[in-house]
């Protein structure tokens, strides 16, 4: 049975492909929290550069889906240092440093996916967040090159998924903003997220691409 690793599998994305992928793969996650690893579940923590430095498994991996990240929070004038340094941590240096890591322990015909967003288009009200999925966008292609021909790269690019924390916490104003900015007028649920990073992790064919899973979301902006 192939062996995917889930960065963030306790996350809203992360849960949903558990439950699709469990039947056919064996699954490995991440946790920030030392406290909560397991054999199956690994230490890490983007922000901490020592957990990736001292990441170390004895299994080789088909996949590597990187789902963990952190959600658009200040505006310009609230952002500082810290929030920027957070941002770009946990979305852009810490995978970076961790696929650099454990590159030899993905399998000829792998993948390596993360997670986008429209935002990387039509920027956020949030600067460091539209930067750091600007930048996950740029990562893609690139690794995407430096990989070739043993593993593809790709993202997931998804609008506001329905009972995410940032949907959860979003004014019903907010929702219908996104709903009407979209072609289709819908939200996006996280097992569409799932079944289109299944889709990629399948295409023997595609690497360097960005899967658009947003309802047309960007064409607006």
């Amino acid at each position: 049975m192939k062996k995917i690793l889930i960065i963030g599998i306790n996350g809203t994305i992360g849960k949903a492909l558990k439950k699709l992928m469990e039947d056919e793969y064996e699954i490995f996650g991440t946790t920030s929290k030392l406290e909560n690893a397991t054999d199956s579940m690994f230490y890490i923590d983007f922000s901490i550069p020592e957990t990736i430095e001292n990441f170390k498994t004895e299994f080789d991996f088909d996949h590597i889906i990187v789902t963990a990240g952190k959600e658009p929070q200040r505006n310009l004038k609230e952002s500082d240092y810290s929030h920027v340094l957070s941002m770009f941590s946990i979305h852009v240096m810490g995978p970076l440093l961790f696929i650099k890591i454990i590159a030899d322990k993905i399998n000829f015909g792998g993948s390596v996916t993360f997670i986008s967003s429209p935002a990387a288009y039509q920027g956020s009200y949030d600067p460091s967040y539209a930067a750091v999925k600007g930048a996950i966008n740029a990562l893609v292609r690139t690794l995407a090159k430096d990989l070739a021909p043993k593993i593809r790269v790709n993202a997931m690019s998804p609008s506001l998924i329905i009972d995410s924390p940032v949907y959860n916490r979003m004014t019903d104003n907010f929702k219908a903003k996104h709903i009407n900015n979209s072609l289709t007028k819908k939200l996006t649920t996280a097992q569409q997220c799932a079944e289109g990073i299944l889709f990629l992790i399948k295409g023997e064919q595609i690497t360097g691409q960005i899967l658009h899973i947003n309802g047309g979301l960007i064409y607006g902006y």
